[in-house]
């Protein structure tokens, strides 16, 4: 049975591709909303089924789509006494291959309405990884993703287990005690009393619930990042790029070790960015780190190096971008090539990537590679060069849009 969905992606591999695929996502691409921001930042694919025209209509009338919805219900309804709660609504490899069957079919035989939905998934670059796959392809692999993450999310905040990164990440209370089982029990009654939607929507609604239960709403704290990074993203439009060696300058965060919201390194990284910033090697600096430690901090990294790179530095405000959310090194440059992309940063210039001497030389190490392409499955950076025992540069690699669904804190 394990080898169910993989025997059903080799079968798609020689299916037709159906429609046109750009080489590119749309940079001005514009995102659908749904009824929450978690869910449209962490499962973009369900927003777009639930939002698109005629799309949900057309769901709910497929049969095997229907009964699979109407047995979830039943189970998000039902009294469960023992054992793990949230099990029966996680996603079986056997459910997980006959829905992707279903959505593969569904889009054979309405090509029109499944076709839109296709052209929304390449366009806005949240399935990027994917991009060169046929839509059959496309389809079955961002369905799975999407399954993947209501299971770790109803795994990780019911039991404790297999959380990616523990020590950051995990549940706000004791989840073995009586306590937290109620008020799990208490997520999943709300989920059962509303209205039915589509057949994913009682797992999503209790993955959801469980992440507000837990207070971790990182992933939609600084939502838009256009509206907390707007005078930079103006600027933008009137820079000229022949001016500057590189776009952007990335500086990569530092917690501080105990209740202080910057640590010394983080300032010292800041200090070193802005010498460089005032020797014109780039026009705007990146300024990237969440919500990481101590745990439950309130301070974010990057929101504290932007108002010490203005405040202190004298930095001007509107050549400061910030990426509130990333907690690894990996993520600082995923989010800072998002951040690029989404303002309208040349993606095919170099841009700059400033840290410490180790940190640095780490970033530019096999190991930080290795990293990246378990974590996040490809390297975010391309063509490094290490120029300066300080920083690097480096290609952005558009793979960087897509979304994480094991990181919900930050897809």
């Amino acid at each position: 049975m394990k080898n169910c969905f993989l025997t059903w992606l080799l079968l798609l591999a020689w299916w037709p591709c159906t429609f046109a695929q750009p080489a590119s996502p749309d940079q001005h691409y514009k995102f659908y909303k749904g009824t929450s921001a978690l869910q449209d930042r962490i499962f973009y694919l369900f927003t777009l089924m639930e939002q698109l025209p005629g799309l949900s209509r057309l769901m709910n009338s497929d049969s095997a789509l229907s009964t699979l919805g109407q047995e979830y219900r039943q189970r998000v309804t039902g009294s469960v006494s023992k054992g793990d709660l949230t099990a029966p609504l996680q996603f079986s490899a056997r459910t997980t291959s006959s829905v992707s069957k279903a959505l593969i079919d569904l889009l054979l035989r309405h090509p029109k309405e499944m076709g839109r939905l296709l052209n929304e998934m390449r366009g806005s670059g949240v399935f990027q990884l994917y991009a060169d796959r046929a839509d059959t392809t496309l389809l079955s692999l961002a369905w799975k993703d999407a399954v993947d993450g209501v299971n770790y999310i109803l795994n990780a905040y019911t039991n404790g287990k297999e959380l990616r990164y523990p020590v950051i990440d995990s549940a706000a209370y004791y989840v073995a005690s009586p306590a937290y089982r109620s008020m799990v029990q208490r997520v999943m009654e709300q989920a059962g009393k509303r209205k039915p939607g589509l057949f994913f929507r009682p797992s999503l609604d209790v993955a959801l619930g469980l992440l507000e239960l837990n207070h971790r709403d990182e992933a939609i704290r600084y939502e838009p990042l256009s509206a907390i990074n707007e005078a930079a993203y103006k600027m933008v439009k009137q820079t000229d790029w022949s001016k500057y060696p590189y776009t952007a300058m990335l500086i990569l965060g530092a917690s501080p070790a105990a209740t202080e919201p910057l640590s010394e390194t983080g300032k010292s990284r800041c200090r070193t960015g802005a010498e460089l910033y005032r020797k014109g090697m780039a026009p705007f600096i990146i300024v990237s780190g969440g919500h990481v430690r101590p745990v439950g901090t309130r301070y974010s990294e990057a929101v504290e190096m932007k108002k010490y790179l203005v405040n202190e530095l004298k930095i001007p405000a509107a050549a400061v971008m910030a990426d509130p959310y990333a907690r690894h090194t990996t993520t600082n440059v995923r989010n800072a090539v998002r951040i690029l992309w989404r303002s309208g940063i040349p993606a095919h210039k170099k841009m700059m990537c400033v840290s410490d001497i180790m940190h640095v030389a780490y970033v530019n190490s096999p190991m930080f590679t290795k990293r990246c392409k378990t974590e996040l499955g490809y390297m975010p950076a391309a063509d490094i060069e290490q120029s300066d025992l300080y920083f690097l540069s480096f290609l952005p690699d558009l793979r960087s849009l897509q979304v994480n669904v094991f990181d919900p804190l930050d897809p």
